[in-house]
């Protein structure tokens, strides 16, 4: 119920129900119905926790920079970067349906790309290497490719239409931890192993995090997710603008795969298993470096004015705003200290064969996947 709450509300923290009558009283004591399985056990509650509309944030961003005198050309498509004599960032250089070559004279650039950072980052060291020598491009991609490893995985989501009503709009978000066996007869179950790769792996336990929420500002709707149904699909760089989701499949497979935590929600799916309920797909990628921490400040290997703000995994929205606080402080170059927690962002850990290897064998500490 986080989105009801003031920003400095006094809650508590985590809560940890254990058994079937705690369980029951935490749902009664939030006016909600018992409406999960008596199959589950314990629940985790987080107390400070909510939703907000990202597209909302973002306009409102966008907005009050315009009023401070940002301007946005779209659409546009970065084709390069200038640099004066010294070696530093002069300009970029952009395309547009009105002109195939346009210059923008600047100081700095940042790349915040998303999924498309690796692309623009190649692009930066490109200007680099050829401010030097056309002998230095080959090693500085290379270079680039260890500096900034960055990944992308496919992310999607489904929007049902709640009819049935099985889940009630006043529900927290809930997360079903426990890795998950679907449902299937003796005759599909053969089928998908003889099918083999994706649909073979169906006919095994799956990993956890089903989720959803009920959707807010549109009745009886609910937003499902479950990254574990994509995680096999490799993605190429730059990768395909239309993420490959799984569309139909995906919804199926979400409603078997949080059926166990919300019985219910098998009403939508038939005798034969097809699903007869009315469900949206859409999607997009999570871009992540091995450590899952995000990538912020100066790119290595560039030219002077580059920096990067990318890779911010499942955890971009809540942490957008912190971040580009921390990039402007570091582009300011004011010489005041950055904060404590700057370290571990730095691009160059990656130039670090130290960082590399303790991040493969995982003795480093990584960022939580939300």
């Amino acid at each position: 119920r986080g989105a009801e709450l003031a920003h400095d509300a006094r809650v508590d923290g985590l809560s940890v129900f254990q058994g079937r009558e705690a369980i029951s009283a935490f749902l009664g004591g939030g006016g909600l119905p018992d409406f999960v399985s008596p199959d589950v056990v314990s629940l985790l509650h987080a107390g400070r926790c909510g939703w907000m509309s990202a597209q909302q944030m973002g306009m409102q961003l966008l907005d009050v920079a315009r009023e401070h005198g940002v301007r946005t050309l779209i659409p546009a498509r970065a084709r390069g970067l200038t640099t004066d004599a010294s070696g530093r960032v002069s300009g970029v250089v952009l395309s547009t349906p009105d002109d195939d070559a346009r210059h923008l004279p600047c100081g700095a650039v940042v790349n915040a790309a998303g999924p498309f950072a690796s692309t623009v980052n190649a692009m930066m060291i490109r200007a680099a290497a050829e401010a030097i020598s056309s002998e230095g491009e080959a090693a500085a991609a290379v270079a680039a490719r260890r500096v900034l490893p960055l990944t992308n995985e496919v992310h999607a989501k489904a929007i049902l239409r709640d009819d049935l009503g099985t889940v009630p709009m006043t529900a927290p978000m809930m997360i079903f931890e426990d890795e998950v066996t679907l449902n299937w007869s003796d005759e599909e179950r053969s089928a998908l192993l003889e099918m083999g790769g994706f649909e073979a792996s169906l006919a095994h336990p799956l990993e956890g995090g089903a989720h959803f929420r009920p959707y807010p500002g549109a009745t009886s709707t609910l937003l499902m997710l479950w990254e574990a149904l994509h995680l096999d699909q490799k993605i190429g760089e730059p990768p395909p603008a239309d993420p490959p989701l799984r569309g139909s499949v995906f919804s199926e497979l979400l409603l078997r795969g949080l059926s166990p935590m919300v019985p219910r929600l098998g009403s939508y799916l038939a005798e034969d298993g097809s699903m007869v309920a009315s469900v949206s797909v859409d999607g997009g990628y999570y871009t992540k470096t091995p450590d899952n921490l995000p990538l912020i400040g100066e790119v290595p290997g560039a030219p002077e004015g580059c920096f990067i703000c990318a890779g911010l995994s499942g955890y971009g929205v809540m942490a957008s705003n912190a971040a580009g606080e921390l990039l402007a402080a570091q582009m300011a170059a004011t010489g005041e200290a950055l904060p404590s927690y700057a370290r571990p962002f730095r691009p160059e850990r990656w130039s670090d064969q130290g960082y590399c290897d303790s991040v493969a064998a995982g003795t480093a500490a990584k960022g939580l996947q939300i």
